[in-house]
């Protein structure tokens, strides 16, 4: 029964990590609790041997966002979508803790029409059996099919840990994170006395530290409408902090014109270590046979006092992804 259950952890190791450009700027990353973890507990009621196997997973996502791996504060960062995105994934997990998976991202584009625009794969590592932690490590490489369109990530590497301490009713959690990549941005320029217009091109270097403490706790229920299936529901408070900076490369027009010295004054910085946003994480995960389901909803409120007019506050976001293990 292991092997049904823990494919929820695959369903979020897969989703890719498909970032807006013109939000450049990472303020907050990473989910303290991962969901292989969570789902610990909710094994040992429905697995009486409660030993983990080692099984291969296909499953796929849909969201309302550009969404990333581990990311979801960093995924409140971003503009809501016109289209959803999908992710198709494979993956093998070994009952060591061990996994590889790989998957894609899919959006239906206006201009390109129906397609993936990143590719990524991810090892990891899990602890499993432990009665007292959760413990995990995971790197993800994103491959980029289009590096000027609008949904290609400005991550290439994300390296992420976790660990969390079980024993209580409320489980405290602390998670770190670190991200880098390049993106390039295009931007248009109209020259009004002659009706001109030039294209742009700038390349940037991005690095995200990030860090954040975590408390919640996994209601589960065995046997919910047969023998063979099990509810989870968990609620995670957490507060998330960041720091992160912004390097212009290079423009293939002059940076000494006006306004692309003003847009690449804008986008070049670096934001010191601080808190960033208070989030709660809604999760349900429902498994029966070899299918699982997994609801899941992001709530998250910006705390700095300085907010730019292409940011909110206050976001959402929603997935809901299913899965199959055999």
């Amino acid at each position: 029964m292991i092997k049904y259950l823990l494919c929820c952890f695959c369903l979020l190791v897969f989703t890719g990590n498909i970032i807006a450009q013109e939000d450049t700027t990472i303020k907050k990353e990473n989910a303290a609790l991962d969901t292989a973890a969570i789902l610990q507990d909710l094994m040992s009621l429905l697995d009486s041997a409660n030993e983990p196997t080692s099984y291969a997973l296909v499953s796929v996502g849909i969201s309302n966002r550009l969404f990333s791996l581990h990311n979801q504060q960093l995924n409140a960062k971003q503009a809501t979508t016109s289209t959803l995105v999908y992710s198709p994934s494979i993956g093998y997990f070994h009952k060591s803790g061990f996994s590889l998976s790989a998957g894609a991202n899919l959006v239906n584009d206006k201009k390109d029409g129906f397609g993936a625009t990143q590719y990524s794969i991810t090892p990891a590592f899990d602890l499993l059996g432990n009665k007292n932690w959760r413990f995990g490590v995971a790197y993800s490489r994103y491959f980029v099919s289009d590096k000027y369109s609008v949904y290609a990530s400005p991550i290439q590497h994300d390296l992420y840990i976790y660990t969390s301490y079980k024993k209580h009713w409320l489980e405290p959690g602390i998670a770190i994170g670190y991200s880098a990549g390049r993106f390039t941005e295009i931007n248009k320029f109209t020259i009004q006395l002659t009706g001109n217009t030039f294209i742009d091109t700038g390349t940037y270097k991005l690095r995200s530290f990030s860090m954040f403490t975590s408390v919640s706790h996994d209601f589960e229920w065995d046997h919910v409408f047969g023998k063979a299936d099990g509810l989870s529901f968990t609620p995670t408070l957490q507060l998330n902090f960041a720091a992160d900076s912004t390097h212009g490369i290079s423009h293939t027009l002059a940076q000494n014109l006006p306004r692309i010295k003003r847009r690449f004054a804008k986008l070049n910085g670096k934001n010191s270590f601080a808190a960033q946003s208070v989030g709660l994480n809604l999760e349900f995960n429902y498994s029966v046979g070899n299918f699982t389901i997994l609801p899941q909803l992001y709530l998250d409120y910006y705390l700095p006092a300085l907010v730019t007019a292409d940011e909110k506050r206050f976001t959402q976001t929603f997935t809901l992804a299913v899965g199959y293990s055999f």
